[in-house]
């Protein structure tokens, strides 16, 4: 990291200090009890659920409608916020981007909802970037540590420094490649729901 920032390359700025600043927000999802699993279908995410940057829908456990309305206000799930993994084991660390397919979801308590406030300052997909980065997520391995019997990262995640390129061209051509890689993800999740629609 010292070298980077010693070599002009980059800056270095920690999650902290962004959200300080107002550029970036971070929730907390909410346990809901399982016993609303299954009794709708307006997903649950949890932990499990973050994979490959995406999110994965599971049915099982689904929820009602009124739990949705429950929470929907407190927890705001908007496309293009960055869901994170505060809690568990090996999981610690993974990211989802929120599609256009997912604004409609419930998110657990140990993950947390990442939103850019101000994208003229940080794009959200180069963000969503630098937290895969190898470098943060070594940092975030670090910083992990057991509470109880649950492996959390906790409030360090603000303390998770990123490596900011002062390159505008490089930041811009990442955050562009990251967000068609979510769009093409986006498009054929699409395409499977609607097959499986159609289907007899």
């Amino acid at each position: 990291m010292k070298q980077l920032e010693q070599s002009g390359r980059c800056r270095l700025v920690s999650v902290g200090d962004l959200a300080q600043a107002g550029v970036i927000e971070i929730r907390r999802g909410n346990e809901i009890g399982s016993q609303f699993y299954g009794t709708g279908d307006v997903p649950f995410v949890r932990t499990t659920d973050i994979v490959n940057w995406e999110i994965k829908m599971d049915p099982v456990k689904a929820v009602a409608e009124e739990v949705y309305e429950q929470y929907r206000r407190m927890q705001d799930v908007r496309e293009n916020d960055i869901l994170f993994v505060n809690d568990g084991t090996f999981l610690i660390g993974r990211t989802a981007m929120v599609t256009r397919l997912d604004a409609r979801i419930v998110i657990q308590s140990h993950l947390k909802k990442i939103r850019v406030l101000k994208p003229e300052q940080l794009s959200p997909f180069y963000l969503f970037y630098l937290l895969n980065s190898n470098i943060v997520q070594e940092q975030i391995a670090v910083k992990t540590f057991t509470q109880a019997t649950l492996s959390t990262i906790g409030r360090r995640l603000l303390d998770i420094v990123l490596p900011i390129s002062n390159d505008r061209a490089e930041v811009e051509r990442i955050a562009e490649q990251v967000r068609q890689i979510i769009e093409q993800k986006t498009v054929l999740r699409e395409r499977c729901v609607q097959l499986v629609q159609a289907s007899v």
